[in-house]
């Protein structure tokens, strides 16, 4: 049990590193057909590497065996996509389908919300539901709106807001939808109509 909480952990430790990749489209980048093209090039890139770990003995599954096993859910280990790549996935289709102030926030939400939900989740499992947290999800959306408000100078606060509960909302409830992919596509959609109608 303490070993799943360990890899848990880690695991999510991991997904708060990918807060460099909203980061850097906000403050680097700012440009959304090169930060589209080179999501893209990532996620094909992780897609090989997935496709040759599935379906190729060899240096790449052997890797993957040994060394990341230890963060890699049951079924991913049985060939199923990774968090990774579904993460990649996500941050790349909500680039691609939302303005720039609302492709940020939705894949700041995923990086922070489900990272902290998950982490807090494990350490204080207070009302569950759906076999989730609800501590979790509240804590994971406080700090999402916090970040979210600390680096806005675009978007109407309440948008902000909006995004970050959408993005923990569709955390909490258990959908068959990797929520790598559903809590950025969810929040962002979310704010975008919001942003058309405000």
């Amino acid at each position: 049990m303490k070993k799943v909480i360990f890899n848990e952990i880690l695991r999510k430790l991991i997904h708060i590193f990918s807060l460099i990749i909203p980061l850097t489209y906000f403050f680097i980048i700012k440009d959304k057909i090169l930060m589209a093209t080179f999501l893209i090039l990532l996620t094909l890139f992780s897609l090989s590497i997935e496709y040759i770990r599935r379906n190729q003995k060899g240096y790449i599954r052997f890797f993957f065996q040994k060394y990341l096993k230890l963060v890699l859910r049951s079924e991913e280990v049985k060939g199923h996509l990774t968090g990774a790549t579904w993460m990649l996935i996500g941050f790349t289709s909500a680039v691609i389908i939302f303005d720039f102030e609302v492709a940020v926030f939705a894949l700041l939400f995923l990086s922070i919300g489900d990272a902290v939900a998950a982490l807090v989740g494990r350490a204080l499992p207070i009302g569950k539901i759906w076999n989730k947290s609800i501590l979790g999800s509240l804590s994971g959306c406080l700090l999402c709106v916090f970040f979210g408000l600390a680096i806005n100078n675009t978007l109407p606060s309440q948008i902000i807001v909006f995004g970050a509960i959408s993005g923990m909302f569709i955390e909490l409830i258990p959908l068959k939808i990797n929520d790598n992919f559903s809590i950025p596509i969810f929040s962002g959609l979310i704010m975008q109509i919001l942003k058309e109608i405000l």
